[in-house]
């Protein structure tokens, strides 16, 4: 009896082991997906190939573009005529938001859906939603009509299927799409209200929150976004650029340990996403790993900054891509704008910029004027003001005479209205220091307020300057050399409503002798 008694026990244990084996090791595929959030969508096609499609979706909401295609491209495999899988890949090559477009790659995969019948076996959602991106690549059409084209089109399906979150998501990105440079406030708030909407029925849709936090990531509408950046790490952990964007609005609240952390995050599943599919280091999240620099150099942490620009440097050396070079740029001029350390080594480490963009040709110009100020050098600071001169108006005939796009591909480098503005900007302040040495206060002045000036006629959103020494500051600066406390008080306050927190500005406030901050 006993005996029997034990036997059905150790059964009873094998059968639980057993039992725990096959939660543990087959467990539902949706209980095991990546955490990116969550979308509801219904979708025509095999059963097996939805999830890939659920996937790709939830990765195009957060910018995880190459990732998201791969997911799509596995729904097409599965069921390759799956239309919205081919929908999907063709919306993964437009990166509104970046200024970069894919047009051949995206008209490719178009062209492959238009070889079947696809209209046979979809709803009229779907149907909708392809002709949509049809119009996002319009054939000989210019690529902002473009994308005003396709929000239009957006804003007649938001209202056609009212209701449906990812009609709305993707109205709200497209509106912010439709904006050709900088940023235009009343179509970002209308993007904001309509991802306010979908989070309040849905509050882990990864786009909405996206996209709040894009739509607020100015100076006036920041603080609106805190809750969205606080939940978009948390509702999207496995996506890196969910991991990143909480730091627009952490930036913007001066809350350094907030952005340190947000960016560690999110460079480490660079690496980890890296290593898992054993790309190069243009696949390491450059973006975030300056922003986390920034947040060091705020929290006066340079030793870690400083070791971050020399693995940058070595980053370029085994992979010297436009994308690491231009970083490289970003990285060495952070730090020595931020720490005024125009002496330190990292002040030498040079860069090939001559095929780079010509906005982030002038801020490695910018960094070789001060340094030229700084030792007193007046030939070497002139002629690198003739230098930048030079590149703006050769910029300036490309822009005047260039023929619009039409159907080809955009990139981040190509040249705007914006980068030659920016390269004035940078222009005008080394004006400004070159009158400086020559004792003209007066036209020092008028260059600092004239950089001050075409500086504000930019769009303004958070993150390490792109005018890395503020137009605002760089004034105050030398207003508080020439002892005027009361004017450089005023300029260093107007620089910290902008930037709260920011510490050479807090300190700068503090040398004015001000009783408050």
């Amino acid at each position: 009896m006993a005996k029997q008694l034990s036997k059905s026990i150790f059964m009873k244990i094998i059968y639980t082991i057993a039992i725990l084996i096959c939660f543990f090791s087959c467990k539902n595929p949706e209980e095991s997906k990546a955490k990116l959030g969550e979308v509801k969508i219904e979708i025509s096609g095999n059963s097996k190939a939805i999830p890939q499609f659920e996937k790709g979706l939830l990765l195009l909401h957060s910018f995880e573009y190459e990732d998201a295609r791969e997911a799509f491209q596995k729904a097409r495999d599965i069921d390759p005529q799956m239309a919205m899988a081919y929908w999907g890949e063709a919306m993964s090559y437009n990166h509104s938001l970046w200024s970069e477009q894919d047009y051949e790659a995206a008209t490719a995969v178009l062209d492959k859906l238009d070889q079947f019948n696809y209209k046979a076996g979809t709803t009229l959602l779907e149907q909708d939603m392809i002709n949509a991106v049809k119009i996002l690549y319009k054939p000989k059409t210019e690529k902002n009509k473009r994308d005003i084209a396709y929000s239009e089109y957006m804003e007649k399906l938001y209202k056609k299927y009212s209701g449906n979150h990812e009609v709305a998501a993707f109205y709200a990105l497209s509106l912010l799409g439709s904006v050709p440079e900088g940023r235009d406030n009343e179509l970002y708030e209308k993007g904001a209200m309509i991802s306010q909407g979908i989070l309040e029925k849905n509050p882990n849709h990864p786009g909405a929150l996206h996209y709040l936090i894009h739509s607020y990531d100015d100076p006036n509408h920041a603080t609106l976004a805190l809750d969205a950046a606080h939940a978009y790490a948390k509702v999207a952990p496995d996506a890196g650029h969910a991991l990143h964007m909480p730091s627009h609005i952490f930036v913007a609240m001066g809350m350094w340990d907030e952005v340190i952390a947000s960016n560690i995050d999110s460079y480490n599943a660079s690496i980890e996403r890296m290593k898992a599919k054993k790309l190069d280091n243009d696949a390491r999240g450059y973006h975030a790993f300056h922003w986390l620099e920034y947040g060091y150099l705020q929290k006066d942490q340079r030793e870690k900054a400083k070791q971050m620009v020399k693995e940058m440097q070595q980053f370029v050396s085994e992979d010297p891509s436009i994308r690491a070079r231009v970083h490289l740029v970003f990285l060495k001029g952070t730090y020595l704008v931020e720490t005024n350390d125009w002496n330190n080594e990292i002040a030498t480490i040079p860069v090939d910029i001559s095929d780079l963009n010509i906005s982030i040709r002038s801020q490695h110009h910018f960094l070789d004027g001060m340094r030229a100020y700084i030792a007193n050098d007046r030939k070497g600071l002139d002629s690198i003001i003739k230098l930048s001169e030079k590149d703006h108006n050769r910029g300036s005939f490309i822009v005047t005479e260039g023929a619009a796009k039409l159907c080809s591909n955009a990139e981040r480098g190509d040249l705007t209205q914006t980068d030659l503005t920016q390269v004035l900007v940078r222009t005008h302040q080394l004006k400004g220091l070159l009158a400086d040495l020559d004792m003209d206060l007066d036209l020092a002045e008028e260059h600092f307020k004239k950089a001050i000036s075409l500086e504000e006629s930019l769009s303004y959103s958070y993150g390490p300057p792109f005018i890395q020494k503020p137009s605002i500051e760089l004034y105050a600066d030398w207003l508080l050399e020439q002892d005027r406390f009361e004017e450089a008080r005023t300029n260093y306050k107007l620089m910290l409503k902008r930037a709260p927190n920011r510490k050479l500005s807090v300190a700068g406030l503090k040398n004015t002798k001000a009783d408050v901050l």
